[in-house]
Parts: structure tokens; sequence; C-alpha cells
């Protein structure tokens, strides 16, 4: 399941171009995740109020949110698979403050590719693609994984 160096290189290289500017790539993310499934809005006490894409794309807060998910992701991305140390905590807020169901990080990982698709297209090659979904299915696996070691059934 591991990437190779080339792998984790695509994955870094199209992560470059997402860091010029998280926040609206984070907010583009968000905003994505809770047009195509609404559900997920429920677990965000902060943006249950928001109703339409106009009132998401105008939340400060919803842009500041979407910061900081893809400033951790990119902290875990950027260690190439060895993010024990940066995905414990996040896993243990997960499963156990927010209690996000893994399938949520699904939800999210394919919005993640499709605003990448979106904004990069011209960058965000087939081969870039299979790397950065392989990089996220890492992830969500390894979140899983330690959602069990902390009991936590989503």
């Amino acid at each position: 399941m591991g990437l190779s160096d080339g792998e984790w290189q695509l994955v870094l290289n199209i992560w470059g171009k997402v860091e010029t500017d998280l926040a609206g790539h984070g907010q583009e993310v968000l905003i994505r995740l809770f047009k195509n499934h609404p559900e997920t809005l429920d677990k965000f006490d902060k943006f249950k109020h928001l109703k339409t894409e106009d009132e998401m794309k105008g939340s400060e807060d919803l842009k500041k949110h979407g910061n900081t998910v893809l400033t951790a992701l990119g902290g875990i991305l950027k260690k190439k698979g060895h993010h024990e140390a940066e995905l414990k905590p996040l896993a243990q807020s997960h499963a156990t403050k927010h209690k996000i169901p893994v399938k949520y990080l699904e939800f999210i990982s394919d919005a993640i590719i499709q605003v990448l698709q979106n904004k990069h297209s011209g960058d965000f090659h087939a081969d870039t693609e299979a790397a950065m979904k392989k990089a996220l299915e890492l992830f969500r696996n390894d979140i899983a994984a330690k959602y069990k070691e902390l009991g936590f059934q989503g």
C-alpha cells in the first residue's frame, strides 16, 4: 500500500500548489464536502447555520477551518507515510471529541481530489491523481487503525 518515492514526489509537487492558497483550497474542499454530503455538516456545530454555497463562501470561519484541515493534511503528506506522531493526536480528537466516521474521511478525500482536478487541471494528470488517491487512502487506513485502537467504531 505504500507509495514509491516517485509517487510521493508527485503528491508533494501538487501539494506545493495547494500551499499557495491553503485557506482558499480548504474552503473549497469543505464547501464541496458539504454540498456532496450534507449529512457531514451535522458534525460541525460552527457551520450548521450555513445553508447556501454563497453563505459558505462568505464565512471566514469556514475559510479558517479549511486552512486548518489542509495545514494538518499537508504536514502528514510531507512525512511520506511516516506520520505516526502527526496522526495520533488527529485520530484522538476525531474519534473521541468530534466522532468523525472514517466514511467522512473518504468523502473529504473525494472532495480534495475534485478541488485539485478543478483548480489544477493542467498539473493534476492521471499519475498525480492516482498517487494522491493512494496517499489519501494510506492516511484513511492509518486513521482507521488508530480509531480501532481507541475503541471508536467510526
